[in-house]
């Protein structure tokens, strides 16, 4: 077996990035004969252990695809000759090309032009011409009629998809007319991470929050937490881990916000750190919140519980399909800064409440493995795929 696993790119530290890595991870020691197709890459940016598997990378000046787009056609045209230019790296006789999420649109719609057996479509958010919570005027822009055009087309063309969470399979069906697969994210055990307990005699509370700025992370929602807290005379500081370099705009507004309520003395942004901060920042902390909206899965979730950091999540994200809510973490509508303030009072001010959410968190993640939950299934997929012709 031949697997070519694609993704946009490797410029950051996020969950499909962790996903693609702990597959490479799994084939390489089953033994099976795959390489990772993407369009930008560097080590310094994502997880630096993708240096120890085989990366093709698009080589744009070559290729002559460095225009910038001016509008949002130019943009689809711009990166229909990038799919092209990637797609023409994958050597023909690769058994499963494996695609990851939604940067490469056409290449999925020619993949069966080169007679690749089979095609392997995990999708980890649904694409932006499908999702209902986007503003009317994004929704119904020319721009997303073609795309939901293109995908529902693509769809004909891919033998399986995949998906993280339940609500994603739902959409699928919905919007694409396709059954899907759905296979769960693993987690990463970090030994280096301490084991958290109740916080005694602290003058100051650590709030942590990760991931990379997009609208969805809500962490408007969260600095009002903070100002919340702040006026219960509550002490805690605020730390946001995340690449803050792919929507300048959004994190321009966070800014804002910040300094709009006086509280850049209570929420530092580190922006994408290095190992040994984040786990300074994870081992510093006593809380962790993860109120994203509409988030397909939320892998930092897992991550924080792993090392009995008492986790509080919205309840619009996929992972809570695996939660037990006041068991081993505690959720919230994402938008309550009065119950989700509330929540992080009692937390800080209940020692048994906290270590009997540490506890139930630290104990249920230890069976949640990549390769229990999606190496192992990706892989029997990719052997039914070929078995079945």
């Amino acid at each position: 077996m031949k697997v070519a696993v694609v993704i946009n790119d490797l410029m950051v530290r996020g969950g499909t990035h962790k996903q693609v890595l702990r597959l490479c991870e799994y084939l390489r020691d089953k033994n099976i004969d795959y390489q990772v197709f993407t369009k930008d890459y560097d080590a310094t940016k994502t997880y630096p252990d993708f240096l120890n598997h085989p990366i093709t990378v698009l080589d744009r000046v070559t290729k002559g695809l460095n225009e910038k787009s001016i509008n949002k056609i130019q943009e689809l045209m711009r990166k229909f000759k990038e799919d092209k230019a990637l797609l023409e790296l994958i050597p023909d006789d690769i058994d499963i090309v494996n695609i990851h999420d939604n940067g490469i649109v056409w290449l999925m719609l020619w993949s069966k032009t080169k007679k690749f057996a089979k095609v392997v479509w995990q999708i980890n958010d649904l694409p932006v011409c499908f999702r209902v919570w986007e503003s009317k005027a994004i929704i119904n822009s020319l721009y997303c009629k073609l795309l939901r055009i293109v995908y529902r087309n693509i769809v004909k063309r891919v033998d399986a998809i995949t998906v993280n969470v339940t609500k994603n399979k739902d959409r699928v069906i919905e919007y694409l007319h396709q059954n899907a697969y759905v296979f769960w994210c693993g987690v990463d055990l970090n030994k280096k991470l301490e084991r958290h307990h109740f916080p005694k005699k602290r003058k100051i509370y650590h709030i942590l929050s990760t991931g990379v700025f997009f609208e969805r992370r809500n962490y408007l929602t969260l600095i009002d937490v903070i100002q919340e807290l702040r006026t219960r005379n509550i002490a805690v500081q605020l730390d946001i881990i995340g690449s803050t370099e792919l929507d300048k705009q959004y994190a321009k507004k966070v800014y804002k916000h910040i300094q709009e309520l006086k509280l850049e003395y209570l929420v530092t942004i580190w922006g994408q750190v290095d190992e040994q901060k984040y786990n300074e920042l994870y081992n510093q902390a006593d809380l962790f919140v993860f109120i994203n909206v509409n988030q397909s899965w939320g892998l930092a979730v897992f991550e924080a519980m792993s090392c009995g950091l008492p986790t509080i999540v919205s309840n619009s994200v996929g992972a809570i399909e695996l939660l037990n809510d006041r068991e081993d973490s505690i959720i919230v509508d994402p938008m309550d800064v009065n119950q989700i303030s509330n929540v992080v009072q009692s937390l800080l001010s209940d020692e048994e409440m906290y270590e009997y959410i540490s506890n139930n968190a630290y104990i249920a993640v230890k069976e949640y493995t990549w390769d229990n939950l999606y190496s192992s299934k990706m892989l029997r997929l990719f052997e039914f795929l070929l078995k079945k012709g």
